[in-house]
This record gives C-alpha cells, structure tokens and sequence, in this order.
C-alpha cells in the first residue's frame, strides 16, 4: 500500500485520547498523524491526503460535525474515510453523522481491538474504491482515445484542406466531426454535437462515421445524407438522444459548395474577397423524429475562400459575463470581426487562434473548429 493509502489522522482536543488511538493502531503499522482540533483537521488533511480520519465529534473551535462537512465539501479530501468518535451513542448524532459523509461511528469506550478492526474494514473499502475508480478513469482514458482515433487528421486526407481543433470537457466529449472524400475534387464535411455530455455521448461517433460512409457517395446529395443518418438513427438511439449537425459539400471542379444546418450553429463563409458572413439553412435535428425532411443550398466558391465550421462550445462561454443575457445570437456575432482579425492567419493555425480569440481555449464546453479552403 503507499503512504496515503495505510496513512489515518486522528483528530481529538484530547491529548491522551490522540496518543491511546494511536498506540492502538500503530500496532498495525499504520502511518498516524494527529491533530487537535477541526482547523488543524482541514489543514493536515489538505496536504497529506489521509486515506482515513478518526474525527472527534465535540472540540473547540469548528466541533467534528462542521469538519466533516468541509471534509467532504473539499475536492482534496472528499475522499478520505471519516470514522466519527463519540463519548456518547446518540441515534441523532449517529444519523447526523452518516447524512455528513461519516462511513462508521466508535464509541470513545470502545476496545482497542474493535477500533483496529473498523478502521481495517474501511481502510480495504477505501482501497477498492480507489482501485475501482482507477479502472473506471482507465477506461474512459482508453474510450477518449478511441474516439480522438476515429477523428480524420489533415494529414490523413491532404485533398480535403482542412485543419481541426477538437477539446472535450470529459474524458470522452460529444462534439466531433468527420472529412470524407466523396470523389475526386468533392468532399463532404460534418461537425456535430451530441446532446448531453455524458459518456455514452461517445458511442454515437462510430455509428455516425459509418453510416456517413454508406451514404457519402455522388448518388446521394446532401440532403439525402443526412436524411439516411436521421432515419437510421431515429430508430436506434436511446430516448431523448439526438445530435445537431453542419454538412458541407465543396465540389473544388465545380466551384460549387452545398451546406445545410441541422439545428446547429451556422458555418462562416469567409470569402478571398468581400465581407464575411454567415451561411445558415434550418433543419431539424439528426436522430430526433423519422421521417425529417432536410433541405440544403448552394453557393458560388474559388480558390482561396475559407469555411469555418464549430460547436457551440466555441460561443457559448461561462467566461463572457454576459453571454447568457444576450442570448447565443448575439455572442456569436463576436466570431465576425474576430475571423476579420485572422484573415491572414495560415489555414493550419486558423481554428486555434480562433478559440484563443474567442476565449474558448478554457475548459467551460466541448469545443470543435473545422477551417476548410477551396
């Protein structure tokens, strides 16, 4: 076991109360610190991270009760096993105990050896907790993984001219986009967002990318494709699990880029030349009702001109004070003359100096930026 894992604070204003708990639990080599009041409880734990506190509930200062609650109110210390010592068996301090976080009560009378054997059950409680979480964090390290593994990279596809930004919240996010080469000089692009941000957000990715390869052929236009993802999604998602989309087809031969907005956020048209502007087409949400009907539009493109493509984690911030009284509509103007400034920005740099400029580059939401050109 390491240091924090065998160590137990005892705290009691009680000098001979401190040392008697631990002489006893010495016997079992455990590693004692001691403190004498809830202060120098908080203090202690904070910094050495016990992995059990023995936590007398009446003291001067905060009583054992007030540092229990902080204990556990405490990123660095909710952790800890708190064992309440008493002199008294009161059925409401015992309860009041438990609602605080408490995992056992002992009373003050109590044998030394029923004292080493609570603290021996819940010092292996602990551990396997640990080791449970351990494996938990592991595995959604090893699902983030996968997930960032199915994100196609501009190297991967270097006809296609794009660059990506990608951040998720937690280990696994619901943002994510795909690049898929239709045929030579046409690719299709998508951005999404997952409602919720839960870990079962993830297991969308795959099935999108698979599905968006069936029905990404020159046989099926835009529309279409999303259709077929709506209608096969719609059947097999779980209740109230649906994503908002942005599809783009750029035909570079044609000169010609179709777009639709699925209820999402629009893509940015920043042309070589002229005024940047918004490039919006309503339709409904991806995977919510069969049947939906998408409808796209088409513009006019060449050489030079430049999309922008993002989740709303890239406008709707904790850290602009007043986004929520102004409404994402109007935060999200902030990305016009934010893409003016970068204009001469190189495409492989452009989506993360456009985080850094919009300040999202600060954990508050999933993120994903797509920077395309023609």
């Amino acid at each position: 076991m390491s240091d924090a894992s065998c160590t137990v604070l005892v705290v009691d204003d009680s000098l001979a109360n401190r040392s008697y708990l631990a002489h006893v639990l010495e016997e079992d080599g455990y590693r004692i610190l001691q403190a004498a009041s809830g202060e120098e409880c908080l203090g202690m734990a904070a910094a050495e991270r016990p992995a059990l506190v023995l936590l007398d509930v009446v003291m001067p200062g905060i009583d054992g009760f007030e540092t229990l609650r902080r204990l556990k109110a405490a990123r660095a210390t909710r952790r800890a096993a708190v064992i309440m010592l008493t002199s008294v068996g009161d059925e409401r301090s015992k309860l009041k105990a438990f609602d605080f976080g408490a995992v056992d009560y002992i009373i003050k009378s109590a044998s030394g050896s029923e004292v080493r054997a609570r603290v021996r059950v819940h010092l292996r409680l602990a551990a396997a907790d640990a080791e449970l979480v351990a494996a938990r964090a592991e595995s959604l390290r090893q699902l983030a993984a996968a997930q960032r593994s199915l994100l196609v990279k501009p190297e991967d596809l270097p006809a296609a001219r794009f660059s990506a930004y990608y951040r998720s919240l937690h280990e696994a996010g619901g943002d994510f986009y795909d690049v898929v080469e239709v045929a030579e000089d046409l690719i299709l692009y998508l951005i999404a967002d997952v409602a919720g941000h839960d870990v079962g957000t993830s297991y969308v990715t795959p099935a999108v990318k698979v599905l968006l390869r069936q029905c990404a052929t020159p046989a099926y236009s835009v529309p279409e494709s999303i259709a077929y993802l709506n209608e096969v999604l719609a059947k097999t998602l779980l209740q109230e699990t649906y994503l908002t989309a942005y599809a783009l087809r750029v035909n570079r031969r044609a000169g010609k880029a179709v777009y639709l907005a699925a209820g999402h956020p629009p893509a940015i048209f920043v042309p070589a030349e002229g005024p940047i502007a918004f490039l919006s087409r309503e339709n409904p949400f991806v995977g919510m009702f069969p049947g939906s009907v998408y409808q796209a539009e088409t513009i006019d493109v060449k050489a030079g001109d430049r999309f922008v493509l993002y989740t709303d984690g890239l406008v709707e911030l904790a850290s602009v004070e007043d986004a929520a009284e102004r409404g994402w509509t109007e935060s999200r103007e902030r990305l016009l003359p934010a893409l003016e400034k970068l204009r001469g920005v190189s495409l492989g740099e452009l989506p993360e100096a456009l985080v850094r400029e919009m300040g999202a580059d600060k954990p508050d939401d999933d993120v994903a930026v797509l920077a395309i050109e023609v």
